[in-house]
């Protein structure tokens, strides 16, 4: 089975004040971590960003937001319309310790579901999961009414959770922690650096 990976990479980053997609964590960007990891397991790759027009050491294509509202349920349609496959997996682009083996699992249980994502004790992994094209029509109407959060789309799918698994986890780090704030930067670098 076909995948394409969607790297989103088109939030404003306003809580971190600067652009998470280009910010250095281990002498590389973000953004070129999470590229370099997908490049194992995906033969298509695009980014979804309306803020960069080119990164450095990605050959990906850029495609732009459908519409001019910041929010995942967009970058994630935005996806799922540009690619050629019917399978989408998401991938959120301030996620420096998502592997290889994480990214498997959950490519390892699709089979017909229309989304298909981690459920740990955190909670739901919307940005580490795969999206079926037959999820557009029902997240085009939802954006239109700006409903925005994901997880008000599964009632409306076919949902495949995957539970707690070591995968999911690296060098006693969770491979879904993300940077959001200044204090996440510090932590995850530190973390790295153990």
């Amino acid at each position: 089975m076909d995948f394409t990976c969607a790297i989103l990479a088109g939030g404003r980053s306003t809580r971190m004040g600067r652009d998470k997609a280009t910010l250095k964590v281990f002498d590389k960007a973000l953004i070129q971590q999470v590229y370099e990891k997908a490049r194992h397991v995906f033969k298509d790759i695009l980014i979804v960003s309306n803020h960069h027009e080119s990164f450095y050491g990605i050959e990906a294509p850029i495609i732009r937001d459908i519409l001019p509202i910041q929010s995942s349920i967009v970058g994630i349609a935005s996806a799922l319309l540009a690619a050629n496959t019917t399978y989408v997996f998401v991938l959120a682009c301030d996620m420096p310790f998502v592997s290889v083996q994480s990214i498997e699992l959950v490519l390892k249980e699709v089979h017909g579901d229309d989304i298909i994502l981690p459920h740990t004790r955190s909670g739901f992994e919307p940005l580490h999961a795969v999206y079926n094209r037959s999820c557009i029509s029902v997240m085009l109407t939802r954006i239109g009414l700006q409903r925005l959060k994901i997880t008000d789309l599964f009632p409306f799918f076919s949902v495949k959770e995957v539970g707690e698994h070591p995968a999911f986890m690296d060098r006693g780090v969770s491979v879904f922690t993300n940077i959001t704030v200044e204090d996440d930067l510090s932590l995850v670098q530190r973390l790295g650096n153990g």
